[in-house]
């Protein structure tokens, strides 16, 4: 790699280089015109263990230090001799970093970059970037993140206007989990976009609330690179997170583990991202602590849920609250003092007023997308490099924007009677699948959903929740993602299916 031309990729190839998010990496960018310029210049600089002098290299120094000075002006800072001399370290860890892809063709990187084409990366000049993270740059001294990875739908970064954060401990108890469900649920159910940790826990309860408010959008953010999301146990909830329209999003490459210093950086991507932060419940040492501060600091509105005090699982609340960092949450269903207005899912073609006072607007035409389920205008024609148009492959499939639960729900009331009476396939070997699923007296549409499976397997492996439901829309029998998921869960039940590692697997049938 020698070349880096794109602004997504220098971008995230920066990102590589510093590891985390770095004040010394945005003062380099506000100094330089474009993020291409500062990668080219960190490329030509020599390997730090290189001591022999060398014309090139002293220039491409000094053109550094220069986009460091001036950067770190424009950003409002000073600068002192002993941060130049700390800025020489970092600036050499960075080239560091990025040996290993000068070996590559910028191929090569792009599809690192973009785990083969299963990620989206986006940058703060798309129109989903959520302006909001900007805040990070201007009321902290960590900076804000360069890119995003995504999977998922990018619109649900700005579905909402006011997102609401709900986090809390992973060893909470019923009460905890209780108070981040009935929450996450009743600010999905006004159309507002639920954000939390994808972790065990409160925020697992979080993301299922959003998820069974109908409609509602939830978006988690990860610690680690998107190739590492966890916890396993999870990953149903990943992809229901997934296929219902909302996004799971890490601002680090694909292939970063999520050490545990990650999680605490983290923690200010979700402050960032909201207006509110609830904490359901937290311990005298909860990570959500650390949002909840992230949030006082950025001028979040920060509300706890008040517990016992003779529970350890509420010390963390009741001190937020004893120290004047957070609201005391009254009730966890009457609460519409903490929400805005409800409104529908909004669209990048609608304007939208970020955090930033930006209005983001595109030509796009969003409910004519969604009857169809073609590629929006949005996205680069498929002879751009970006990589939000590779999604799952090297072009983009029909379901890369999902459509709303709600959305979903209506179309299938409209076509259940469709399914009710749908009759067995013409296919002699869909026909024979049906004898045999018919043996195991299954409703018709649960047949409908095992001889789809067995299909699958048969053909491609064992598939996912979401291609599943894909592959059920393409043959008629359109179902809402929780229709399918109670259809699954009879059928695990009954013990012909079972879920292994995400993928629907099916047993083997009775002979």
């Amino acid at each position: 790699m020698t070349m880096v031309e794109s602004d997504w990729l220098a971008r995230a190839v920066l990102t590589l280089a510093a590891d985390g998010p770095d004040a010394f990496m945005i003062s380099c960018l506000l100094g330089s015109n474009q993020a291409a310029d500062l990668c080219r210049n960190l490329i030509e600089l020599k390997a730090p263990n290189h001591s022999d002098g060398d014309g090139p290299h002293d220039a491409a120094r000094t053109r550094l230090d220069e986009r460091f000075l001036k950067g770190t002006a424009r950003w409002g800072r000073q600068t002192s001799p002993e941060d130049l001399t700390r800025f020489h370290k970092v600036s050499d860890s960075w080239r560091r970093r990025l040996t290993p892809l000068l070996a590559m063709d910028t191929d090569q990187v792009r599809t690192m970059m973009t785990g083969g084409g299963r990620f989206w990366v986006m940058t703060p000049g798309d129109p989903c970037w959520p302006g909001q993270v900007g805040d990070l740059a201007r009321r902290s001294d960590w900076a804000p993140p360069l890119c995003l990875w995504g999977q998922g739908n990018p619109e649900a970064l700005i579905c909402c206007d006011r997102p609401l954060a709900v986090v809390g401990s992973r060893t909470c108890d019923e009460y905890g989990r209780s108070t981040a469900h009935q929450i996450a649920i009743q600010a999905a159910g006004k159309g507002h976009l639920v954000v939390s940790g994808g972790a065990m826990g409160t925020d697992a309860a979080a993301h299922w609330g959003a998820l069974a408010a109908g409609g509602g959008r939830t978006v988690a953010v990860f610690a680690g690179g998107l190739l590492h999301m966890g916890p396993k146990r999870n990953s149903r909830l990943f992809e229901n997170i997934e296929a219902d329209g909302g996004a799971l999003i890490s601002e680090l490459p694909p292939g970063t583990i999520p050490e545990a210093r990650r999680f605490l950086l983290r923690n200010r991507i979700i402050a960032a991202l909201a207006s509110d932060i609830v904490v359901a419940q937290a311990r005298h040492r909860s990570g959500a602590l650390n949002t909840a501060n992230w949030g006082v600091e950025l001028g979040r509105r920060v509300l706890a849920a008040p517990g016992r005090i003779d529970q350890p699982e509420n010390t963390g609340c009741n001190r937020l609250i004893h120290e004047g960092k957070a609201e005391l949450l009254l009730s966890a269903t009457d609460i519409q003092d903490i929400f805005h207005p409800a409104h529908a899912p909004i669209h990048p073609d609608k304007s939208v007023q970020q955090g930033t006072g930006v209005s983001v607007k595109t030509t796009e035409d969003h409910e004519n997308h969604r009857a169809s389920r073609q590629p929006t205008q949005r996205i680069p024609p498929l002879d751009s490099d970006h990589p939000i148009q590779t999604i799952h492959g090297s072009q983009l499939p029909s379901t890369t924007f999902k459509q709303s639960r709600t959305d979903r729900d209506r179309l299938s009331a409209r076509s259940q009677d469709k399914q009710d009476s749908s009759t067995p396939p013409s296919n002699p070997a869909m026909d024979h699948e049906w004898e045999k699923a018919g043996d195991e007296r299954l409703t018709k549409a649960e047949t409908t959903v095992l001889v789809a499976i067995r299909n699958c397997q048969r053909q491609n492996g064992p598939p996912m929740t979401g291609q599943l439901r894909v592959l059920l829309d393409n043959q008629g029998h359109e179902l809402s993602v929780r229709k399918l998921m109670q259809l699954l869960g009879s059928l695990e039940i009954r013990g012909l299916v079972s879920l292994q590692d995400g993928c629907v697997v099916a047993e083997d049938p009775k002979t």
